[in-house]
């Protein structure tokens, strides 16, 4: 979903600085902390005229973001038998990068929020449609396994 070539991996960002500038930036979202866990539970919108979801993101330090939209249950399209990009645990665990596009050097809440209301937008239409019409790979092909990165892209 977002452009990999733009995105190089950069020094860890420590949790206070991931906490510090998500409560900033979205203050409407209840903070858990956990040793090298965090994670934010409230209401979103991805757009003005869209549903309200109830989502988690959740952190473990130098880890993937974790996302999972707690309501409404999702409902599937016309005709599909899954939820396309997500990982195993489906509403739990939503797909909204790449692996090479997020890593712990990136603020949570500049890539992987606006990604999650992305996420949705495409939801609500693929919900209606049955057309999914983000980009990307479907969590489970072997294209959207973290391939390694070219020498300075570290």
């Amino acid at each position: 979903m977002a452009n990999a070539n733009l995105r190089q991996r950069r020094q860890q960002l420590s949790l206070g600085q991931q906490i510090g500038r998500m409560s900033s930036k979205h203050a409407q979202l209840k903070l858990t902390l956990k040793r090298n866990k965090v994670a934010w539970t409230g209401d979103w919108w991805p757009h003005s005229l869209s549903d309200t979801y109830l989502i988690r993101v959740s952190y473990n330090l130098g880890g993937r973001p974790q996302i999972a939209i707690l309501k409404p249950h999702l409902r599937l399209a016309e005709g599909k038998t899954k939820l396309p990009h997500t990982y195993t645990g489906g509403q739990a665990d939503i797909c909204v990068h790449r692996p090479e596009e997020w890593n712990p050097g990136l603020y949570i809440c500049d890539t992987i929020m606006p990604w999650i209301s992305q996420w949705l937008r495409f939801y609500e239409v693929w919900q209606q449609t049955g057309s999914w019409e983000g980009e990307g790979t479907h969590p489970d092909k072997e294209s959207h396994r973290r391939k390694e990165l070219a020498p300075g892209q570290e």
